[in-house]
């Protein structure tokens, strides 16, 4: 074997395993959302999920919306007709959140995830993630 070779294969081997260390570790950090909220709204049909938090003049420190989609994709958000400040988690299949987004009120802009694979959100009030040390990477369980 050539000494290329073998410098190549450790430098891989040290990569893999790093990259495995790491994946094990952001699994361990498993968050329960029933046990944070009082009420959780979950919309699962186009026209809930349209709709949303609109029209709404708050939303109690405790609660939340969860939105599911029929399919993973890129998934998009917006804030017409909603005078809350917000942030939304996308969460991937395997209910690992990817992205954490603020969301302006009133704000007609799009905001869509960075990732292909979403399938789930969870909208709170704006700062409520940073509040409970809630961070992309970590896995939500709902049961």
């Amino acid at each position: 074997m050539s000494r290329q070779y073998q410098n190549f294969v450790q430098k891989s081997f040290k990569y893999i395993f790093l990259l495995f260390l790491s994946f094990s570790v952001i699994s361990e950090e498993k968050i329960s959302i029933e046990s944070l909220f009082s009420k959780i709204e979950v919309v699962s049909n186009s026209q809930e999920r349209k709709l949303g938090l609109m029209y709404r003049e708050n939303l109690p420190y405790d609660n939340a919306m969860f939105f599911i989609w029929e399919y993973k994709k890129r998934q998009c958000m917006w804030m017409r007709n909603t005078k809350i400040p917000l942030s939304v988690a996308f969460i991937d299949e395997n209910y690992l959140i990817r992205e954490i987004k603020e969301l302006k009120p009133l704000n007609l802009d799009s905001v869509c995830s960075r990732s292909e694979s979403i399938k789930f959100a969870l909208e709170v009030n704006q700062g409520w993630f940073a509040e409970k040390n809630i961070k992309i990477f970590n896995k939500i369980i709902v049961e």
